[in-house]
Protein backbone atom coordinates (compact mmCIF):
# COMPACT_ATOMS: atom_id res chain seq x y z
CA UNK A 1 0.00 0.00 0.00
CA UNK A 2 2.70 2.43 0.78
CA UNK A 3 4.63 1.68 -2.58
CA UNK A 4 1.17 2.50 -4.29
CA UNK A 5 1.00 5.63 -2.90
CA UNK A 6 4.92 6.60 -3.19
CA UNK A 7 4.00 5.50 -7.04
CA UNK A 8 1.20 7.67 -7.53
CA UNK A 9 2.81 10.37 -5.74
CA UNK A 10 5.75 10.21 -7.94
CA UNK A 11 3.64 9.98 -10.60
CA UNK A 12 1.55 13.26 -10.03
CA UNK A 13 5.15 14.76 -9.85
CA UNK A 14 5.68 13.77 -13.01
CA UNK A 15 2.94 15.12 -14.01
CA UNK A 16 3.40 18.67 -12.70
CA UNK A 17 7.14 18.55 -14.22
CA UNK A 18 5.67 19.01 -18.07
CA UNK A 19 3.71 22.10 -17.86
CA UNK A 20 6.76 23.57 -15.15
CA UNK A 21 9.69 22.58 -17.54
CA UNK A 22 7.08 23.96 -20.74
CA UNK A 23 6.63 27.74 -18.95
CA UNK A 24 10.56 27.69 -18.33
CA UNK A 25 10.90 27.45 -21.79
CA UNK A 26 8.04 29.27 -23.29
CA UNK A 27 7.18 31.70 -20.69
CA UNK A 28 10.29 34.07 -20.92
CA UNK A 29 10.45 36.11 -17.08
CA UNK A 30 6.83 34.65 -16.69
CA UNK A 31 4.91 37.53 -17.38
CA UNK A 32 2.38 36.55 -19.23
CA UNK A 33 0.88 34.06 -17.12
CA UNK A 34 0.48 36.45 -14.38
CA UNK A 35 -2.36 36.90 -12.51
CA UNK A 36 -2.22 40.44 -10.35
CA UNK A 37 1.56 39.99 -8.16
CA UNK A 38 1.00 36.35 -9.07
CA UNK A 39 2.61 34.33 -11.54
CA UNK A 40 2.12 31.04 -13.00
CA UNK A 41 5.97 30.50 -12.21
CA UNK A 42 5.52 31.79 -8.96
CA UNK A 43 3.01 29.23 -8.04
CA UNK A 44 4.61 26.00 -9.65
CA UNK A 45 8.03 26.55 -8.43
CA UNK A 46 6.26 26.98 -4.72
CA UNK A 47 4.38 23.84 -5.37
CA UNK A 48 6.71 21.88 -6.69
CA UNK A 49 9.16 22.80 -4.45
CA UNK A 50 6.48 22.00 -1.41
CA UNK A 51 5.81 18.55 -3.35
CA UNK A 52 9.54 17.60 -3.62
CA UNK A 53 10.08 18.59 0.16
CA UNK A 54 7.42 15.93 1.26
CA UNK A 55 8.33 13.45 -1.49
CA UNK A 56 12.16 13.51 0.67
CA UNK A 57 10.88 13.72 3.78
CA UNK A 58 9.08 10.71 3.00
CA UNK A 59 11.96 9.29 1.65
CA UNK A 60 14.42 10.43 3.91
CA UNK A 61 17.61 10.66 1.94
CA UNK A 62 18.49 13.31 -0.91
CA UNK A 63 21.02 12.46 -4.11
CA UNK A 64 24.61 12.77 -2.82
CA UNK A 65 25.93 15.57 -5.34
CA UNK A 66 22.60 17.72 -5.36
CA UNK A 67 22.79 17.64 -1.75
CA UNK A 68 26.52 19.28 -1.60
CA UNK A 69 25.03 21.25 -4.50
CA UNK A 70 22.37 23.03 -2.61
CA UNK A 71 24.47 23.30 0.65
CA UNK A 72 27.27 25.19 -0.99
CA UNK A 73 24.85 27.11 -2.91
CA UNK A 74 23.16 28.26 0.16
CA UNK A 75 26.05 29.11 2.09
CA UNK A 76 27.00 31.60 -1.00
CA UNK A 77 23.47 32.95 -0.84
CA UNK A 78 23.54 33.74 3.25
CA UNK A 79 26.76 34.96 3.29
CA UNK A 80 26.25 37.67 0.59
CA UNK A 81 22.69 38.46 1.91
CA UNK A 82 24.50 39.16 5.58
CA UNK A 83 27.18 41.20 3.89
CA UNK A 84 24.74 43.40 2.29
CA UNK A 85 22.86 43.52 5.07
CA UNK A 86 26.02 44.94 6.95
CA UNK A 87 26.98 47.36 3.93
CA UNK A 88 23.55 49.05 5.10
CA UNK A 89 21.98 47.83 1.46
CA UNK A 90 18.11 48.06 1.77
CA UNK A 91 16.03 44.96 2.71
CA UNK A 92 14.05 45.16 -0.54
CA UNK A 93 17.11 45.36 -2.69
CA UNK A 94 18.51 42.57 -0.55
CA UNK A 95 15.07 40.54 -1.56
CA UNK A 96 15.32 41.43 -5.20
CA UNK A 97 19.17 39.95 -5.98
CA UNK A 98 17.31 36.89 -3.60
CA UNK A 99 14.39 36.83 -5.34
CA UNK A 100 15.59 35.27 -9.19
CA UNK A 101 18.38 33.02 -7.19
CA UNK A 102 16.35 30.97 -5.10
CA UNK A 103 14.99 29.38 -8.35
CA UNK A 104 17.96 27.22 -8.06
CA UNK A 105 16.26 25.63 -5.61
CA UNK A 106 14.55 23.51 -7.39
CA UNK A 107 17.19 21.15 -8.62
CA UNK A 108 15.10 19.36 -5.77
CA UNK A 109 11.81 19.07 -7.82
CA UNK A 110 14.24 17.95 -10.88
CA UNK A 111 16.02 15.27 -9.31
CA UNK A 112 13.36 13.34 -8.09
CA UNK A 113 10.85 13.78 -11.49
CA UNK A 114 14.22 12.43 -13.87
CA UNK A 115 14.56 8.75 -13.06
CA UNK A 116 15.25 7.07 -16.41
CA UNK A 117 16.28 7.46 -19.88
CA UNK A 118 12.04 8.12 -20.98
CA UNK A 119 12.78 11.01 -18.62
CA UNK A 120 15.51 12.84 -20.04
CA UNK A 121 14.05 11.87 -23.65
CA UNK A 122 10.83 13.68 -22.60
CA UNK A 123 13.24 16.94 -21.57
CA UNK A 124 14.44 16.97 -24.92
CA UNK A 125 11.27 16.93 -26.58
CA UNK A 126 9.57 19.57 -24.43
CA UNK A 127 12.38 21.56 -25.58
CA UNK A 128 12.11 20.77 -28.98
CA UNK A 129 8.49 21.10 -29.07
CA UNK A 130 8.91 24.32 -26.97
CA UNK A 131 11.42 26.19 -28.85
CA UNK A 132 9.34 25.29 -32.15
CA UNK A 133 6.06 27.09 -30.51
CA UNK A 134 8.28 30.20 -29.36
CA UNK A 135 9.64 30.76 -33.40
CA UNK A 136 6.29 29.73 -34.98
CA UNK A 137 4.70 32.59 -32.63
CA UNK A 138 7.34 34.91 -33.84
CA UNK A 139 7.15 34.10 -37.17
CA UNK A 140 3.66 34.46 -36.99
CA UNK A 141 3.46 37.72 -35.33
CA UNK A 142 5.99 39.56 -37.32
CA UNK A 143 3.96 38.38 -40.55
CA UNK A 144 1.35 39.76 -38.93
CA UNK A 145 3.00 42.94 -38.11
CA UNK A 146 4.30 43.42 -41.47
CA UNK A 147 1.16 42.57 -43.22
CA UNK A 148 -0.67 45.23 -41.00
CA UNK A 149 -3.32 43.02 -39.71
CA UNK A 150 -1.42 43.45 -36.11
CA UNK A 151 -1.57 47.70 -35.48
CA UNK A 152 1.93 48.69 -34.52
CA UNK A 153 1.09 51.39 -31.94
CA UNK A 154 -1.00 49.01 -30.00
CA UNK A 155 1.00 46.15 -29.75
CA UNK A 156 3.90 48.50 -29.15
CA UNK A 157 2.31 49.53 -25.88
CA UNK A 158 0.69 46.76 -24.42
CA UNK A 159 4.21 44.77 -24.82
CA UNK A 160 5.92 47.85 -22.94
CA UNK A 161 3.33 47.21 -20.15
CA UNK A 162 4.14 43.68 -19.93
CA UNK A 163 7.95 44.40 -19.66
CA UNK A 164 8.51 41.18 -21.54
CA UNK A 165 9.18 42.65 -25.73
CA UNK A 166 11.92 45.16 -26.77
CA UNK A 167 11.71 46.27 -30.22
CA UNK A 168 13.81 46.20 -33.27
CA UNK A 169 12.26 48.00 -35.46
CA UNK A 170 7.74 48.15 -36.40
CA UNK A 171 8.25 44.53 -37.37
CA UNK A 172 11.23 42.78 -35.34
CA UNK A 173 11.59 42.75 -31.64
CA UNK A 174 13.09 40.41 -28.89
CA UNK A 175 11.71 38.67 -26.56
CA UNK A 176 13.14 37.13 -23.05
CA UNK A 177 12.39 33.40 -24.01
CA UNK A 178 13.93 33.98 -27.30
CA UNK A 179 17.12 32.37 -25.46
CA UNK A 180 15.40 28.70 -25.66
CA UNK A 181 15.42 29.45 -29.78
CA UNK A 182 19.19 29.07 -29.31
CA UNK A 183 18.71 26.08 -27.00
CA UNK A 184 16.11 24.34 -29.40
CA UNK A 185 18.37 24.64 -32.19
CA UNK A 186 21.21 22.46 -30.84
CA UNK A 187 18.75 19.77 -29.77
CA UNK A 188 17.25 20.05 -33.32
CA UNK A 189 21.07 19.97 -34.95
CA UNK A 190 21.91 17.38 -32.94
CA UNK A 191 18.99 15.40 -33.89
CA UNK A 192 19.06 12.34 -36.65
CA UNK A 193 16.72 12.69 -39.07
CA UNK A 194 15.85 15.44 -42.08
CA UNK A 195 13.08 16.97 -39.72
CA UNK A 196 15.06 17.70 -37.05
CA UNK A 197 17.72 19.27 -39.26
CA UNK A 198 14.69 21.09 -41.16
CA UNK A 199 13.78 22.35 -37.59
CA UNK A 200 17.29 23.11 -36.61
CA UNK A 201 17.35 25.31 -40.00
CA UNK A 202 14.17 27.06 -38.97
CA UNK A 203 15.21 27.78 -35.05
CA UNK A 204 18.58 29.41 -36.50
CA UNK A 205 16.35 31.58 -39.13
CA UNK A 206 14.88 32.57 -36.31
CA UNK A 207 17.86 33.27 -34.36
CA UNK A 208 18.83 35.70 -36.82
CA UNK A 209 15.87 37.29 -36.96
CA UNK A 210 16.09 38.38 -33.20
CA UNK A 211 18.47 40.64 -34.48
CA UNK A 212 20.51 39.91 -31.50
CA UNK A 213 24.16 39.84 -31.46
CA UNK A 214 24.86 37.56 -28.65
CA UNK A 215 22.78 34.87 -29.81
CA UNK A 216 24.15 35.23 -33.65
CA UNK A 217 27.60 34.00 -32.67
CA UNK A 218 27.38 32.31 -30.10
CA UNK A 219 24.92 29.85 -31.90
CA UNK A 220 27.38 29.94 -34.88
CA UNK A 221 30.77 29.41 -33.06
CA UNK A 222 29.35 26.37 -30.92
CA UNK A 223 27.84 25.18 -34.13
CA UNK A 224 31.25 25.66 -35.64
CA UNK A 225 32.92 23.77 -33.04
CA UNK A 226 30.10 21.02 -32.96
CA UNK A 227 31.20 20.02 -36.59
CA UNK A 228 34.99 20.60 -36.67
CA UNK A 229 35.68 19.02 -33.66
CA UNK A 230 33.22 16.91 -32.74
CA UNK A 231 30.99 15.56 -35.78
CA UNK A 232 33.36 12.93 -37.30
CA UNK A 233 31.34 13.43 -41.28
CA UNK A 234 34.59 15.01 -43.07
CA UNK A 235 32.68 15.89 -46.16
CA UNK A 236 29.85 17.88 -44.36
CA UNK A 237 33.04 19.70 -42.05
CA UNK A 238 34.37 20.85 -46.01
CA UNK A 239 30.50 21.89 -47.15
CA UNK A 240 29.16 24.09 -43.82
CA UNK A 241 32.90 25.79 -44.04
CA UNK A 242 32.75 26.60 -47.79
CA UNK A 243 28.56 27.57 -47.02
CA UNK A 244 30.46 29.54 -44.10
CA UNK A 245 32.96 31.83 -45.62
CA UNK A 246 29.80 32.51 -48.63
CA UNK A 247 27.28 33.43 -46.36
CA UNK A 248 29.87 35.34 -43.63
CA UNK A 249 30.99 37.36 -46.88
CA UNK A 250 27.04 37.95 -48.15
CA UNK A 251 25.52 38.02 -44.90
CA UNK A 252 27.42 39.61 -42.21
CA UNK A 253 27.79 43.16 -44.01
CA UNK A 254 23.95 43.33 -44.42
CA UNK A 255 23.15 42.06 -40.87
CA UNK A 256 25.40 44.77 -38.73
CA UNK A 257 24.21 47.31 -40.85
CA UNK A 258 20.46 46.01 -39.83
CA UNK A 259 21.70 45.97 -36.43
CA UNK A 260 22.52 49.25 -36.43
CA UNK A 261 23.84 51.48 -33.90
CA UNK A 262 24.99 49.37 -30.82
CA UNK A 263 27.34 52.07 -29.01
CA UNK A 264 24.59 52.92 -26.57
CA UNK A 265 24.09 49.22 -25.24
CA UNK A 266 27.94 48.67 -25.22
CA UNK A 267 28.76 51.83 -23.50
CA UNK A 268 26.14 51.00 -20.49
CA UNK A 269 28.06 47.51 -20.25
CA UNK A 270 31.38 49.69 -20.20
CA UNK A 271 30.51 51.99 -17.64
CA UNK A 272 28.62 49.18 -15.45
CA UNK A 273 32.38 47.48 -15.83
CA UNK A 274 34.28 50.64 -14.62
CA UNK A 275 32.32 51.28 -11.80
CA UNK A 276 32.45 47.75 -10.64
CA UNK A 277 36.50 48.08 -10.94
CA UNK A 278 36.37 51.56 -9.13
CA UNK A 279 34.21 49.96 -6.30
CA UNK A 280 37.29 46.87 -5.21
CA UNK A 281 38.55 46.85 -2.20
CA UNK A 282 40.70 44.33 -0.81
CA UNK A 283 37.37 42.82 1.14
CA UNK A 284 35.19 42.51 -1.72
CA UNK A 285 37.22 41.27 -3.70
CA UNK A 286 37.02 38.15 -1.91
CA UNK A 287 33.65 38.65 -0.50
CA UNK A 288 31.82 41.11 -2.82
CA UNK A 289 29.27 44.01 -1.55
CA UNK A 290 26.82 41.77 -0.72
CA UNK A 291 23.35 41.75 -2.31
CA UNK A 292 21.50 44.55 -2.37
CA UNK A 293 24.20 46.58 -3.25
CA UNK A 294 24.68 47.80 -6.85
CA UNK A 295 26.76 50.32 -8.63
CA UNK A 296 25.21 54.35 -9.45
CA UNK A 297 23.88 53.15 -13.07
CA UNK A 298 22.44 49.89 -11.95
CA UNK A 299 21.28 49.85 -8.25
CA UNK A 300 19.54 46.42 -8.75
CA UNK A 301 20.61 43.93 -11.71
CA UNK A 302 23.52 44.59 -14.09
CA UNK A 303 24.05 43.03 -17.89
CA UNK A 304 26.55 40.94 -17.43
CA UNK A 305 25.83 38.14 -15.05
CA UNK A 306 29.80 37.66 -14.01
CA UNK A 307 30.30 41.11 -13.33
CA UNK A 308 27.50 41.08 -10.76
CA UNK A 309 28.37 38.29 -8.96
CA UNK A 310 31.80 39.46 -8.28
CA UNK A 311 30.82 42.83 -7.35
CA UNK A 312 28.19 41.26 -5.17
CA UNK A 313 29.27 38.26 -4.13
CA UNK A 314 33.25 38.53 -4.70
CA UNK A 315 35.75 35.51 -5.61
CA UNK A 316 33.38 33.50 -3.33
CA UNK A 317 30.65 33.68 -5.26
CA UNK A 318 32.58 33.31 -8.93
CA UNK A 319 34.26 30.26 -7.38
CA UNK A 320 31.30 28.80 -6.97
CA UNK A 321 29.42 28.77 -10.16
CA UNK A 322 32.96 28.13 -11.69
CA UNK A 323 33.05 25.17 -9.82
CA UNK A 324 29.63 24.37 -10.53
CA UNK A 325 30.38 24.20 -14.72
CA UNK A 326 33.52 22.40 -13.83
CA UNK A 327 31.41 19.78 -12.00
CA UNK A 328 28.79 19.86 -15.36
CA UNK A 329 31.78 19.00 -17.87
CA UNK A 330 33.53 16.60 -15.59
CA UNK A 331 30.08 15.00 -14.90
CA UNK A 332 29.81 15.14 -19.03
CA UNK A 333 33.50 13.37 -19.73
CA UNK A 334 32.66 10.46 -17.37
CA UNK A 335 30.06 9.83 -19.85
CA UNK A 336 31.37 6.26 -21.82
CA UNK A 337 28.16 4.82 -22.98
CA UNK A 338 28.42 6.25 -26.98
CA UNK A 339 24.38 6.18 -27.04
CA UNK A 340 24.66 8.56 -23.15
CA UNK A 341 26.88 10.70 -24.43
CA UNK A 342 24.75 11.38 -27.64
CA UNK A 343 21.83 12.22 -24.97
CA UNK A 344 23.94 14.28 -23.27
CA UNK A 345 25.79 16.74 -26.07
CA UNK A 346 22.90 19.37 -26.64
CA UNK A 347 22.48 19.88 -22.74
CA UNK A 348 26.59 20.79 -22.62
CA UNK A 349 26.14 22.89 -25.85
CA UNK A 350 23.19 24.69 -24.50
CA UNK A 351 24.79 24.92 -20.57
CA UNK A 352 28.06 26.58 -23.04
CA UNK A 353 25.76 28.42 -24.54
CA UNK A 354 24.50 29.95 -21.78
CA UNK A 355 27.78 30.62 -20.02
CA UNK A 356 29.23 32.22 -23.26
CA UNK A 357 25.92 34.78 -23.06
CA UNK A 358 26.18 35.14 -19.62
CA UNK A 359 29.20 37.06 -20.41
CA UNK A 360 27.39 39.85 -21.85
CA UNK A 361 24.01 39.31 -20.62
CA UNK A 362 22.27 38.76 -17.28
CA UNK A 363 21.17 34.75 -18.03
CA UNK A 364 22.55 32.06 -15.28
CA UNK A 365 21.87 34.07 -12.44
CA UNK A 366 17.75 33.77 -13.43
CA UNK A 367 15.39 30.97 -14.40
CA UNK A 368 15.46 31.20 -17.84
CA UNK A 369 19.25 30.81 -17.76
CA UNK A 370 19.39 28.47 -14.57
CA UNK A 371 16.62 26.13 -15.97
CA UNK A 372 18.97 24.23 -18.53
CA UNK A 373 22.01 24.70 -15.88
CA UNK A 374 20.05 22.64 -13.27
CA UNK A 375 18.26 20.15 -15.89
CA UNK A 376 21.69 19.23 -17.10
CA UNK A 377 23.14 18.24 -13.83
CA UNK A 378 20.04 16.27 -13.22
CA UNK A 379 20.32 14.70 -16.63
CA UNK A 380 24.41 13.87 -16.13
CA UNK A 381 23.66 12.54 -12.96
CA UNK A 382 21.22 9.74 -13.70
CA UNK A 383 23.13 8.73 -17.01
CA UNK A 384 26.20 8.46 -14.75
CA UNK A 385 24.02 6.63 -12.46
CA UNK A 386 22.75 4.56 -15.27
CA UNK A 387 25.70 3.59 -16.80
CA UNK A 388 27.59 2.23 -13.30
CA UNK A 389 24.43 -0.27 -13.35
CA UNK A 390 24.89 -1.20 -16.45
CA UNK A 391 28.98 -1.46 -16.13
CA UNK A 392 28.60 -3.65 -12.55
Amino acid sequence: MIKRVNFNFLFFLKLLFIPVLYELVIGGSGHYLEFGPVTFRMVSYLLAIFLAIIYYLNKKVIRKDVSIILILFSVTLILSSIIGCINNARLDLILEDLKPLIFFYILLFFSIVVKDIRDIKKISKIIKNGSLILGLIYILVVLLLFTGKINFTTFYQQQSEIGEVMFRNETLFFYKGFLYLCVGYFFFLLSEGRKNKLGALFLFICIILTLTRGFILFTVLITGYYIFFINKNAVVKWIVFLFGIIAFTILVPILLETLGDKSDSDSSRYLQINEVIAAINPISFIIGHGFGVGVKSREIHMELSFLEIFHKQGIIGLAFWIALFIFIFLSYMKIKIKTYKKIALPFLLSVVFIILQSTTNPYMNNPIGLMIILISIVVFSKLLELQKNITL
